[in-house]
């Protein structure tokens, strides 16, 4: 009896550990333009490991949106849905059996999309002064679209500009290096970069030739755009009108102005003069050198307190890093009727849905200093 008790458990744990180790993963990708199930999308399932990511499984869905992949439930998952040419990413936690995608239509116009903020870092040693220059985009069009053409971002720089890297940034995802592309007059750029619903980040660092003073004369995207300037304390900051700028106080070590909307007939510009590197970046510029993390305390780029929530991605953090990011941009985001490829953004939430104002105030900061992070990573490389 004892014997027979023996084998039926020894069944048992095998029957189960194959049941796990055939364990399905269903899903839906549901396009949020039209509240429809999305049919026939690709889905390719990805998983995550040490060494980066591989594609496991493809399958289209079916007329209600809905897919199935066999796969492993102890490991950490990347589903990917491709729609209009666009890709969409959800994390599936380890042991998780379902899943939930958002998509959306793509336009090459839509309507909604506005600047949130400009946020321009200065730095001057001898004759060459830097700017790190990080602009958020919000799109909020309704019904939601993504916005995807040649030139769905574009941005105007000094005449004598000479552009040394760009990262773009959507939501959560890792920043991405992509370098904008330079237009047909002297100074205009632009990145060909899918503007989905929610934030996308651009950032640009470049350089131009330095006297020992500039005039500054930024041009606002909307009225509800706010401007921050971030200098050193050993610059010094003359702006051109009167009650337009405000110091932001114990935000970081540098000196701040920030500008709120800007009324018709006001303008932002400004002078600056001296020399010196930003105190902020410092830390980051010793830590990338010897190949760490920045700190997480960090008040988010210098614009606000420290975002005190525990990152709920932090279990996939390197693994996304180190695999994610370098298939994404691999990955076809927008194909033309020319068969044109570019480079791809991804979009980490669960469902893909578009945060809230509320969130979006709060995780904002924490996502700006994600690119500070990057655009210092990239000065050491």
């Amino acid at each position: 009896m004892t014997r027979l008790f023996r084998h039926f458990v020894l069944a048992s744990t095998l029957i189960a550990s194959g049941a796990a180790w055939a364990a399905t993963l269903t899903g839906t990708v549901m396009n949020g333009t039209t509240n429809k199930p999305a049919a026939g999308a690709e889905v390719v399932l990805l998983t995550l490991s040490n060494d980066g990511m591989n594609e496991s499984a493809c399958v289209k869905t079916d007329g209600a949106g809905r897919f199935l992949f066999h796969a492993d439930s102890a490991d950490s998952r990347v589903v990917r849905a491709i729609h209009q040419g666009v890709t969409y990413h959800s994390i599936v936690p380890a042991g998780s059996t379902r899943v939930k995608v958002r998509v959306y239509d793509v336009a090459e116009r839509v309507e909604g999309i506005t600047a949130v903020m400009d946020v321009q870092r200065f730095e001057a040693t001898g004759d060459t002064l830097e700017i790190k220059q990080l602009v958020t985009m919000r799109n909020d069009s309704k019904p939601p679209r993504t916005l995807m053409n040649d030139r769905s971002f574009e941005i105007q720089l000094p005449i004598e500009a000479q552009v040394r890297s760009g990262l773009v940034q959507f939501e959560d995802g890792p920043p991405l290096k992509q370098k904008p592309v330079a237009g047909d007059q002297k100074g205009q750029y632009h990145f060909v970069f899918p503007l989905r619903p929610g934030d996308t980040r651009f950032a640009v660092v470049y350089q131009s030739p330095y006297t020992g003073e500039a005039l500054i004369e930024p041009k606002i995207r909307n009225p509800l755009e706010q401007f921050v300037v971030m200098l050193p304390k050993s610059m010094k900051f003359e702006p051109k009108g009167a009650g337009i700028f405000q110091p932001r106080t114990n935000t970081t070590p540098d000196h701040v102005e920030g500008a709120g909307p800007v009324r018709p007939g006001q303008t932002l510009a400004f002078r600056i003069s001296g020399t010196g590197t930003l105190e902020e970046l410092q830390g980051r510029r010793k830590q990338a050198q010897v190949g760490q993390a920045a700190p997480k305390e960090l008040p988010g780029g210098g614009l606000g307190p420290p975002i005190e929530a525990p990152d709920p991605l932090q279990q996939y953090r390197w693994k996304i890093l180190t695999g994610l990011a370098v298939i994404i941009v691999a990955s076809a985001v927008y194909v033309r009727r020319k068969t044109r490829l570019t480079p791809a953004g991804r979009d980490l939430s669960s469902a893909q849905q578009v945060p809230t104002r509320s969130r979006k105030r709060r995780s904002g900061q924490a996502r700006a200093t994600v690119v500070d992070d990057a655009l210092v990573r990239n000065e050491s490389t």
